[in-house]
């Protein structure tokens, strides 16, 4: 009997201990609870567009659920000392323990907690129209079983081109008009259940990159979907069963539903979907509506075509895809020869649907025999795996690295034909667009009607992409007349040594990337590659180059981006045909052996080489043809070299000291790169967008230093750069420039923005933003003289931003008088805000009064923000009657109530747009605007006076 006591009350000591641990657990919780919700009211409270994120609005819930179940169970815990049930609560307890460590590690929230103006948690796809009564039944069944409670899952099946994504994408899009959150994941042939661990979790959001295993992943998706409430899981293009509980995707309560299609009915019955509903082919109607609207108003029908029309309607089978295509193929013919010979081609085939529609695709292909570039360019797209969004961009770079655009071309009209091809492959419907014009695809069949051309050639392609694969294919598929390889996105870990050198003469393509475990290539891999033109070992794991790469004197493309591991590249010098040679996100140390040889190399990278410290002198001069540049920030380059280079349309390098700069800069004063990003002082590439870009980091003016500009810069920053004292004083300009944007950051020297004495400087003439934050010296934004013209300065100033708590302002503009010295300047300042649109005024606790009643404001002024303000109990900017475009005033009650107004019934009419908002709110300060400014605000400059402002 003492035995049981002890041990009971040992277990309940052990208990305490327990639930001490998690009240502990929970206090950093609660911490960073306060923490998100203090962040969320900030963005509340101000005029921002930014909204939560539901997985933030998600976490808070259950931050507040967790603490409850805390208490009640710290309750149980301290009655159940007269029972026996602690082995349960203990249970409980180290559940809720494990609950909230889960909840601390969600809380860092790698998208942020908002969502940006411009993000949108669902966005709409785009579509075609949806034809036909069964379309229209098939789409509101389905509607209808995802909004009742009966069925958890449902599967959409059908044959192959019968329109079941397309109806599942009105399905997405009219889930998000109703307000429905919905995630959609391609899953395809050759899945595996970690990707599509992976792709579920990047679309709801949640980071599983750090669990190891199959279950760990399963159990934090299987945890996310538990917290969902009316959420809805779409999984198109399912082609095998998939064991939800193996992926960890929980449906059927609280909303959860799945939704999938796939070509298969038994796939449907494997995974258990209650409701199965059949998308079946067109009626003969219907498939001619879809065609006549794919064909297009630009193309008219004679009573003969019309007739051969629908007879080649009818062939395709009632398939929206065979349709589709096929009119996209005929959009302009009106030669009634053609129409029949296409009638003709189609009638030859007299296989099953399948058979049939691959026929239909495959005509509308041979239908390009007139361009052959285009068709090649069609084909290429065949090599990416399936169901890949293909950046337009990298597709454009290959089809240049191919020759299958003009080569002599500049850089900038090479772009623009291969953007023309691939508009013309949307037009006629072969490839798909994404919403924005940035990525294509291929609909499934039609890269399988491309493999099949392909496959029997010419050109021959074997094409094995992301087929998780571990091995190279065999030697007997390395056939003689392979023209392309892609063998992209496997597991392939090496290649064997004793294995036999493939032997394709013709070779030119060879695509190896996205192998990320491959580690070794043998030395004598390509000595049976002569007319290779394109090698790409992207995103591998290889640590050296196989030797025979240096005989590959076709070679015009030689990718290596993000080898992580490659310290060892061998002598280019015998490439002379190389013109692309990205080496960007290597280990390597040193530039390659023979790269000064390498005379017609238009594109070289060498960025996030964090590795190579320096590029020998000499070398960078000698590559005459160079459009394309980007070193590693810790090389340190030179200015006459990169100036050289009057074929540079694209550049991004650093130089170490003004003299470099200016050396460069003085060459370019005839011609600049289209875009460049030059960082002078210490390595700092931040901006990576398209764009015209200088940064000084960490850089120490001398006194007398002075840069030669480049006169197209559209964005300046300096941060931490000191001996710097106005911004006036760092550059040398003789013309306008194109600097839009300019950010100064802890540069604790900097006295004032612009010097009086040439505040006309053509640098910043054109200037729309200047962000100024922690200045702790900054006195002026225009250095001050006894009579300033405060228009002429201030125009150019249409956005300030910076950061200081207490900006010590008196007035903003107040009274005065006929002989107040001021007064020019008072006017002037509001001269500047007939486009006034947001006036915050926080944090102000000297501020008394605010705006002369004399002066007018613009009937643009929308949002008014006061707060922190306790001796503003004065304010006549505010008129009595109603202002024509105000929206909302946000100040504190307290104020409300005690501030005075000249005309008493301004109060009431000004009541309705009020609401009220706590103390101590964000650090913003002012705001005002004038013909381009619209926000203005204030941060970190304790020396900044309103006097300064108004004198500007």
């Amino acid at each position: 009997m003492e035995r049981i006591v002890s041990a009971f009350t040992g277990s309940s000591d052990q208990l305490d201990g327990k639930m001490a641990t998690l009240k502990r657990k929970l206090q950093g919780l609660e911490s960073k609870q306060d923490d998100v919700k203090e962040e969320l009211k900030q963005v509340e409270y101000s005029f921002s567009t930014k909204r939560p994120r539901k997985e933030v609005q998600h976490w808070l819930a259950e931050v507040e659920r967790i603490k409850t179940e805390v208490q009640l169970k710290e309750q149980e815990v301290q009655e159940s000392r007269s029972r026996w049930r602690n082995q349960e609560l203990h249970r409980s307890v180290d559940k809720l323990t494990t609950d909230v460590e889960e909840l601390a590690e969600q809380s860092k929230f790698p998208r942020g907690l908002t969502l940006e103006s411009h993000e949108r948690e669902g966005v709409p796809f785009p579509t075609n129209i949806l034809i036909g009564e069964t379309f229209q039944t098939n789409k509101s069944e389905i509607l209808d079983c995802l909004m009742g409670d009966e069925d958890s899952a449902i599967g959409i099946y059908g044959m192959g081109g019968v329109g079941k994504t397309t109806l599942l994408t009105h399905i997405h899009n009219e889930l998000l008009k109703r307000h429905i959150s919905v995630s959609w994941v391609t899953v395809s042939q050759n899945f595996s259940i970690q990707k599509l661990q992976h792709d579920i979790a990047k679309a709801i959001g949640l980071d599983i990159s750090k669990a190891d295993d199959e279950r760990k992943r399963a159990a934090q998706l299987a945890w996310a979907f538990q917290r969902k409430k009316n959420f809805i899981l779409i999984l198109d293009d399912v082609w095998e069963n998939i064991s939800l509980e193996k992926v960890g995707i929980c449906v059927g309560e609280n909303g959860r539903k799945l939704i999938l299609t796939t070509r298969s009915l038994e796939v449907c019955r494997m995974i258990n979907c209650e409701k199965k509903i059949k998308v079946q082919p067109l009626s003969n109607a219907e498939a001619w509506a879809l065609f006549v609207k794919t064909l297009g108003n630009q193309t008219l029908l004679s009573d003969q075509i019309e007739g051969i029309a629908e007879s080649l309607v009818e062939e395709c089978d009632g398939l929206p895809l065979g349709i589709i295509v096929m009119a996209g193929s005929m959009k302009g013919v009106e030669d009634i020869c053609e129409w029949r010979h296409a009638l003709e081609e189609i009638r030859d085939v007299k296989h099953d649907d399948m058979h049939r529609v691959f026929h239909v695709l495959e005509y509308s292909f041979r239908k390009l025999n007139g361009s052959p570039k285009v068709q090649e360019c069609f084909l290429y797209c065949s090599l990416y795996p399936e169901d890949e969004w293909i950046p337009r961009d990298e597709l454009i770079e290959h089809f240049i690295d191919e020759k299958l655009v003009d080569g002599m071309k500049s850089r900038k009209s090479q772009f623009d034909e291969g953007h023309v091809i691939l508009n013309r492959l949307e037009n006629i419907c072969l490839l798909e667009g994404s919403e924005r014009h940035e990525r294509v695809k291929m609909h499934d069949l039609v890269r399988d009607m491309a493999i099949r051309v392909t496959r029997v050639g010419p050109p021959r392609f074997l094409v094995q992409a992301r087929m998780k694969l571990e091995d190279i294919p065999n030697e007997e598929k390395w056939s003689e007349d392979l023209v392309r390889v892609s063998l992209m996105a496997n597991n392939i870990k090496s290649i064997p040594f004793n294995s036999s050198p493939p032997k394709c003469p013709t070779l030119l393509t060879l695509l190896l990337c996205n192998n990320e475990f491959l580690r070794v290539i043998p030395r004598l891999f390509c000595m049976h590659m002569k007319s290779l033109t394109v090698l790409d070992l992207s995103d591998t794991s290889i640590e050296s180059l196989p030797s025979s790469i240096s005989n590959l004197e076709s070679l015009t493309a030689l990718l290596l981006r993000n080898c992580e591991q490659l310290r060892l590249v061998p002598s280019l010098e015998n490439l002379t045909a190389l013109r692309r040679l990205v080496l960007e996100g290597s280990a390597i140390e040193e530039v390659p052996k023979g790269l000064e040889k390498l005379i017609n190399l238009r594109y070289l990278s060498f960025e996030n080489c964090c590795d190579l410290l320096t590029i020998p002198d000499g070398i960078l001069s000698k590559l005459s043809q160079i459009e394309y540049f980007k070193s590693s920030g810790r090389v340190t380059l030179r200015g006459k070299e990169i100036g050289s280079l009057e074929k540079l349309k694209t550049f991004s390098g650093r130089f170490e000291d003004i003299g470099e700069f200016n050396s460069c800069i003085r060459l370019w004063e005839e011609w600049e790169p289209e875009e460049y990003v030059i960082v002078l002082g210490n390595c700092c590439f931040d901006r990576t967008g398209i764009g015209r870009h200088v940064i000084l980091n960490e850089f120490a003016a001398d006194s007398g230093d002075t840069l030669v500009w480049p006169r197209g810069t559209e964005y300046l920053k300096l941060d931490e750069c000191h001996g710097i004292t106005s911004l006036s004083h760092i550059a040398t300009v003789k013309q306008p420039t194109d600097l839009r944007d300019c950010h100064v950051i802890s540069c604790h020297s900097l006295r004032h923005v612009i010097c009086s004495c040439c505040s006309n400087v053509p640098l910043f003439q054109s200037l729309e933003i200047l962000q100024l934050e922690d200045l702790p010296m900054l006195t002026d934004l225009v250095e001050r003289e006894r009579s300033p013209s405060s228009a002429g300065a201030s125009s150019m100033l249409p956005i300030i931003n910076g950061h200081h708590r207490y900006l010590q302002l008196v007035e903003i503009i107040g009274e005065t008088s006929d002989e107040d010295e001021n007064r020019e300047s008072t006017t002037a300042v509001m001269t500047m805000l007939p486009r006034l649109k947001y006036l915050y005024l926080i944090d102000l606790p000297e501020l008394k009064s605010f705006c002369n009643s004399s002066i007018k404001v613009s009937d643009s002024l929308e949002h008014i923000r006061i707060g922190g303000c306790p001796r503003l109990m004065r304010i006549t900017l505010l008129r009595e009657e109603p202002h024509p475009s105000l929206r909302s005033i946000w100040v504190e009650k307290d104020w409300w109530d005690t501030v005075e107004w000249k005309h008493p019934q301004t109060k009431d009419v000004l009541q309705p747009y009020v609401q009220f908002i706590p103390t101590q709110l964000m650090p913003v300060v002012v705001i005002f605007s004038h013909e381009r400014l619209q926000i203005a605000s204030l941060f970190k400059m304790p020396k900044l006076t309103l006097e300064c402002l108004i004198n500007a």
